[in-house]
């Protein structure tokens, strides 16, 4: 079975500095933004892998989930948090301190805002709050592709006066207009972060590229699979959780609940004739069996936990344990 550890590519060992090789710098970079700004693909990025599920859908991160880098003398642990939203459940309010606790003692705070939408007083109220911290603040306006320099232009100039520091903040340190899906200045924005780095010894062993165990990822690729395939009324209100994994030499066998919050609800993830329940299984299957790099048997389960996003004890059984 394939862990969750890897090769790194080498598309940026020549960012650290070649007369001081023997100077290791390792620390955290916290990713922050509201909802569908683009974090997790900016994450994947970064790594050059995928360990951050990523649909069209808002609020699909729920958790804090670390992406790791190491090359050469650096490890860079980016830190992809959920989207800051109002919460409206005891889920949302765990997103929410998720974001709090990850952007804690970070070496550098990325706020990801979305250059097609405007900057709105709120978005700039989260910016102002981590300018209070003690982290320096970098701010990565994506989707360059779509709105191209002069559609973000209103953007950066709004952003300017909160580059020099103020009274009780300090300044963005800077401000990069970036593309994750042509990754047009990514590698400029990894050098501007690599600067922030404290000299240390490396937190993780150099070959890992998350923190997170073999089960967590399945339960995300196949909760990602269910947000794209499922109506919009739906995806918040799914939980997955793995009950079983057996794995062979020729086959890993793996048990999945699929929560949700009404028999209706449930309908709808099974489909017509068990339809929908296998395009979401089978498109999951082909994603873990890249991850795992074996044949899978996975079976799915549809299960009904009433209002489980404000239950407490139900919420930890998926993971989603008190912070």
């Amino acid at each position: 079975m394939k862990n969750v550890k890897t090769e790194v590519n080498n598309s940026t060992q020549n960012l650290s500095d070649p007369n001081n090789n023997s100077i290791r710098r390792s620390g955290f970079i916290t990713i922050v933004g509201k909802p569908n700004v683009g974090k997790s693909s900016l994450m994947n990025a970064f790594v050059g892998e995928k360990v951050s599920i990523v649909t069209p859908k808002s609020q699909t991160t729920r958790d804090k989930v670390l992406g790791i880098l190491t090359e050469n003398n650096y490890q860079m642990i980016f830190i992809d948090t959920p989207g800051i939203h109002e919460p409206k459940t005891e889920l949302g309010k765990y997103m929410n301190r998720a974001v709090s606790n990850a952007g804690l003692d970070a070496d550098a705070v990325l706020v990801v805002l979305d250059a097609t939408k405007p900057l709105t007083a709120p978005l700039i109220s989260i910016i102002e709050r981590f300018l209070t911290k003690s982290s320096p603040v970098y701010v990565a306006i994506n989707k360059l592709d779509l709105a191209g320099f002069g559609g973000m232009y209103p953007m950066l100039q709004k952003l300017a006066s909160y580059t020099a520091p103020s009274e009780g903040r300090a300044g963005i340190k800077e401000i990069v207009p970036i593309s994750c899906k042509s990754g047009e200045n990514i590698s400029k924005l990894k050098v501007m972060l690599l600067s922030e780095l404290p000299e240390g010894e490396f937190f993780y062993p150099q070959d890992e590229i998350t923190d997170r165990p073999i089960r967590f990822l399945v339960e995300e690729m196949i909760r990602e699979k269910a947000l794209l395939y499922l109506q919009d009324e739906i995806p918040h209100g799914i939980g997955v959780a793995v009950q079983s994994m057996d794995s062979g030499e020729r086959l890993v066998r793996i048990e999945a609940d699929i929560v949700c919050e009404r028999d209706t609800h449930k309908l709808i993830v099974i489909g017509e004739g068990g339809q929908q329940l296998r395009q979401i299984g089978e498109s999951a299957r082909r994603d873990i069996e890249k991850l795992l790099d074996n044949k899978v048997h996975l079976q799915l389960f549809v299960k009904v936990r009433d209002n489980w996003r404000n239950r407490r004890n139900i919420m930890d059984d998926l993971g989603y344990r008190k912070q």
